[in-house]
């Protein structure tokens, strides 16, 4: 490796570095009062995010192809297939592959804390992306295939976290987590495929350093930038430890809107309950605000026959998919919660739309039920 190339690594890993003891330092005190010492954990496996990359339809994987090709929703989640954000028209380069193998006692779930883009000495909002890496307990394959992501080239340092089980007897689960200090660096140098794939050693729990009670999703990231980073999850948000602060129901006509937020419906819509059934190609739901929010979501969710659907923010699509294939309670509701934030202020529009495609279910209608809000 070149002198150039040297120095640049070194560069970012001690950029990155210092990122890390600033927001260990002077954020977690504040996160957490009271932390409890670290200690060795048992417990099984956290799962809580899920997103998939979903073809257009007639691609290959599509519900309209012939291909029995299948998509990762528990174990794995992509950020796409470009480092291009379509809101800033920052570039940040083609996307490379990352592997994480798990060498501790239980599985987790791996997400980035802090990245600083390739040859930028600014750092930006991490991406979304996220995946399981399953400890090693003897039994079937390891590491487990869907230990990767993809993301763009940069700094990057993770958050790991996991499981624990009902410690303190309270009725809730608790979780815990962990920042790996060591930076990573990512660039032209490392293969775009998987089989060839930088890989990061982690372990749940570590074998030193601090560890944290809380999940990984739990730690405030303040937006660098405007760069409306988009999350896909698997799950109802108001039941989420997570959820927004405010909702706006799609059936205004019985369940009027929070003030500052315009919601309407398109079509041949109709009302189902709180929210509005998207029966045919067109039909849709729509938001739009101009108050100060930090995330900006639409909740989709039914049983298994709904079908499939897009989702716009700004008149950008930014999801598509067989809303079908997202379970959120197996056997009763499935569905995604589309979320964005670090978007700049002004007046913003997200709008859910109904593609007329059979979901894997046999139905083609899409049931948008609300739109959340953070503050």
């Amino acid at each position: 490796m070149s002198a150039p190339e040297n120095h640049t690594r070194l560069l970012f890993s001690v950029i990155i570095s210092l990122l890390v003891v600033l927001s260990l330092s002077g954020c977690m005190d504040m996160m957490f009062p009271g932390a409890e010492p670290p200690k060795l954990f048992s417990g099984p496996l956290f799962r809580n995010r899920s997103e998939s990359v979903i073809p257009d339809p007639g691609e290959a994987g599509s519900a309209e192809s012939g291909s029995s090709q299948g998509y990762a929703g528990d174990e794995s989640i992509s950020s796409g297939q470009t480092g291009q954000d379509g809101s800033t028209g920052a570039d940040y380069g083609p996307l490379k592959p990352i592997g994480f193998v798990n060498y501790g006692e239980f599985d987790a779930t791996v997400s980035a804390h802090t990245f600083m883009p390739l040859g930028q000495t600014v750092p930006a909002t991490p991406p979304g992306a996220s995946t399981v890496s399953s400890a090693n307990d003897g039994g079937g394959d390891w590491p487990n295939t869907s230990r990767f992501i993809s993301v763009p080239m940069g700094a990057y340092s993770w958050c790991i976290d996991w499981e624990e089980g009902d410690i303190d007897e309270d009725g809730q689960i608790d979780y815990f987590h962990y920042i790996q200090n060591e930076p990573t660096i990512l660039d032209e140098n490392d293969s775009a495929e998987l089989e060839f794939a930088q890989e990061v050693a982690i372990s749940a729990p570590p074998s030193e350093g601090m560890i944290y009670p809380g999940r990984c999703e739990e730690i405030e990231i303040t937006c660098t930038e405007y760069t409306s980073e988009v999350n896909v999850y698997t799950y109802m948000s108001t039941s989420s430890d997570n959820p927004p602060d405010l909702k706006a129901m799609t059936n205004v006509a019985e369940y009027p809107s929070p003030a500052g937020i315009q919601v309407t419906s398109g079509g041949t819509a109709s009302p189902w309950g709180a929210g509005m059934i998207l029966w045919t190609t067109g039909d849709y739901t729509e938001a739009t605000t101009s108050n100060p929010y930090t995330a900006f979501g639409a909740q989709i969710f039914g049983d298994h026959t709904i079908g499939w659907g897009r989702v716009f923010f700004d008149g950008m699509e930014i999801w598509r998919g067989d809303a079908s294939t997202y379970t959120i309670m197996e056997g009763a509701q499935y569905g995604v919660y589309v979320e964005v934030r670090c978007f700049p202020p002004g007046t913003h529009t997200m709008r859910v739309e109904c593609l007329g495609i059979e979901g894997s279910g046999g139905g083609r209608s899409l049931p948008s039920g609300y739109y959340g809000f953070k503050e």
